[in-house]
């Protein structure tokens, strides 16, 4: 939808309408461009219009004005200017064929009603497999039978039992738990959304303690104190919800496409789902790389980048073709973005470079580091009977991960006082590489990951922190972190690394070569005079990057986005737990109550131990097996048996 459409006045009623929430739910008809309702589902959508359901029979073009076919019941002319509308409603979406490509825009993150005739049409495959619900007539039987084991299909009766056909259909979206996505959406109203590739990984069930988690973690405490929550989208292989620490993180999800290879297949399609969930909805939407706010920005918006993926070098993605595009990528979302927020110079310069406009809406605000956390041991210059070297950072090539595992093997035999210690999470290959080279090297290896809360420690233990970073890098937190603590740092010449270090003042800047890292490394071992200074110099120069200064300067940027007349308080949500017991479950008795629930703005985890279809967790309702962790203890807890009230 373009900044300079306006809406009918027939299209404006139905805004108003759905606005006023006074419907169960609203099931949206979708029709092709040359097709006629089905007089079998409108007698069907007439009897659940009298049941208090509102139900709007969709044109995708310019097909004349709304017209009401009865109570609650409206063909709506132009009904693909609903889709901006649509985008964070309970609704019930039908389809009877291969709808428009505008609007699988909606179904992305809606309760899908396809209904068959005569026969499942290729074209109509993509379909079939989003849908939560497949009707059908009883008299096509025959050619559904190879769908009946199919717990998604309902077949309906012959046309002149529309009551009892209405009777089923509701009962069924009561009852069903696959049923109570259409009440699980998210409610944004006076809270900051943010976009981001990952905060936990793609299930839900590992939370990133990187940089960019941890910065995102510090933000929403702001936002906090200035009275709005923080609600964290990211990319998800499933739809799923969970709280961490008070703030909600919702997967975008889309027809269970794997969230892999995000940056150039992914991207658009999450973009358009967090567009249509947010945009009117939330009081800010940060985006926390430039291009996730490509093709669609939501407004208003601050762009945020923490360190350039542009500077990875093309032969990392499938071709040059490749490289160019998320570059592109780059450049369209940062453009699309109202402010920009840099957290190094080297960004901010090639903003400026690239497009004037662009640098003059971008805001430097470095990176920091919380100075009452990160301290010194008491007599960190003292030599010591052994030598530790930290790689405080995730475990993947891009921080330098194998860099350090090249050399780090020369390094044991010659000095065989020094512990290489590895703190980071990361993925099952890496963490792999990282063991083999524990089982060569016995207790002068160690790898022990940590939590945010435990780093201080890891730091203090440290003589020399490395951060061998081989692109995409900011004003690295993992480095202000071994400064402030009075670590000696090594770091590679890359992103904002140059501004927190000098080199041969408070540490070394190398090339991302493994010659070039052990060398460094040699020089620190052989002079630790120069260590010292180090370690001594780098105290002082992190106090220059405090966590107070990157407070204050975002507290600004924040008072002037947010309208004055939105800034209400939002009420953070809560958490339940209801563990089913035994095998027999009155679905009925438990909808009302997760529906009261939800309606109550809390987030509900339901333990079963027949594990559902994942695709059963929608918004605010997540389905567990009984061993699942979660981030935070839930507020409550029921034990669900058949007897329950």
């Amino acid at each position: 939808m373009g900044k300079d459409k306006h809406f009918t006045a027939g299209i404006l009623e139905l805004i108003n309408m759905i606005n006023c929430r006074k419907y169960k739910a609203i099931i949206l008809y979708l029709l092709g461009e040359n097709d006629r309702p089905r007089e079998s589902l409108l007698i069907l959508l007439s009897e659940m219009a009298g049941r208090g359901y509102l139900c709007l029979v969709c044109y995708p073009s310019d097909f004349g004005e709304n017209k009401s076919l009865g109570e609650n019941l409206i063909s709506v002319g132009a009904g693909l200017d609903l889709i901006p509308v649509m985008r964070n409603l309970a609704a019930l979406v039908l389809t009877t064929q291969n709808i428009e490509p505008a609007w699988h825009e909606i179904l992305y993150h809606k309760y899908l009603w396809l209904h068959v005739e005569k026969h499942l049409l290729a074209a109509t495959e993509d379909v079939f497999d989003q849908a939560n619900l497949i009707s059908f007539f009883s008299s096509h039987l025959s050619w559904m039978e190879s769908f009946k084991n199919d717990d998604r299909c309902f077949p309906l009766q012959s046309c002149n039992e529309q009551e009892s056909n209405a009777n089923r259909l509701e009962a069924r979206i009561k009852s069903r738990p696959a049923g109570w996505q259409i009440y699980a959406n998210v409610a944004l109203q006076g809270k900051v959304a943010v976009m981001t590739a990952t905060f936990l990984d793609y299930g839900g069930t590992v939370f990133y303690s990187g940089g960019a988690e941890r910065y995102l973690l510090d933000l929403a405490e702001v936002c906090a104190e200035m009275g709005h929550e923080m609600v964290i989208f990211q990319y998800g292989d499933s739809p799923w919800m969970h709280r961490f620490k008070n703030i909600d993180i919702i997967s975008l999800s889309r027809c269970g496409q794997k969230a892999e290879g995000w940056m150039l297949r992914c991207a658009k399609a999450f973009n358009r789902i967090f567009y249509e969930m947010v945009q009117g909805q939330a009081v800010l939407c940060i985006y926390s790389a430039f291009f996730e706010a490509w093709p669609l920005a939501a407004s208003p918006n601050i762009g945020i980048s923490h360190g350039v993926s542009w500077d990875n070098p093309y032969s990392a993605y499938e071709n040059a073709l490749a490289f160019w595009l998320m570059n592109e990528r780059y450049i369209a979302g940062a453009k699309a973005c109202e402010e920009l927020v840099s957290v190094d110079t080297n960004t901010a310069n090639w903003l400026q470079t690239v497009d004037f406009e662009m640098g003059q809406k971008t805001i430097l605000i470095t990176n920091y580091v919380d100075l009452s956390a990160f301290k010194p041991r008491e007599g960190y210059t003292e030599k010591r009977d052994k030598t530790v070297i930290l790689y405080p950072r995730q475990l993947y090539a891009a921080r330098g991960l194998y860099l350090v595992l090249e050399i780090m093997d020369e390094i044991l035999v010659k000095y065989p006082e020094v512990e290489f210690h590895f703190v980071g999470r990361g993925g099952a290959q890496d963490i792999e590489q990282v063991i083999d080279k524990k089982k060569d090297w016995g207790e002068r290896v160690k790898y022990y990951p940590l939590t945010m809360e435990e780093m201080p420690r890891a730091y203090q233990a440290a003589d020399i922190s490395l951060i061998p970073s081989v692109h995409s890098e900011g004003t690295s937190l993992s480095c202000l972190e071994a400064m402030a603590s009075g670590n000696a740092v090594i770091a590679t010449r890359i992103g904002g690394l140059p501004d927190l270090l000098i080199d041969n003042y408070n540490g070394l800047l190398i090339d991302p070569r493994p010659e070039a890292l052990k060398e460094a490394i040699v020089s620190l071992l052989e002079d630790q005079q120069q260590m010292i200074d180090f370690k001594k110099r780098n105290i002082e120069v992190a106090k220059a990057f405090s966590r107070r200064t990157w407070r204050k300067r975002w507290k600004a940027l924040l008072t002037g986005k947010i309208k004055p007349a939105a800034a209400v308080k939002s009420k953070p949500g809560r958490t339940i737990e209801i563990e089913l017991k035994g095998r027999l479950v009155d679905y009925c008795k438990l909808g009302g109550l997760v529906t009261a629930l939800l309606n109550n703005n809390y987030l509900v985890y339901i333990r079963s131990s027949e594990v559902p279809d994942p695709r059963l967790s929608f918004a605010r309702i997540q389905w567990l097996a009984p061993d699942t962790p979660l981030f935070s203890t839930s507020d409550a807890r029921i034990e669900w048996q058949e007897d329950s009230k």
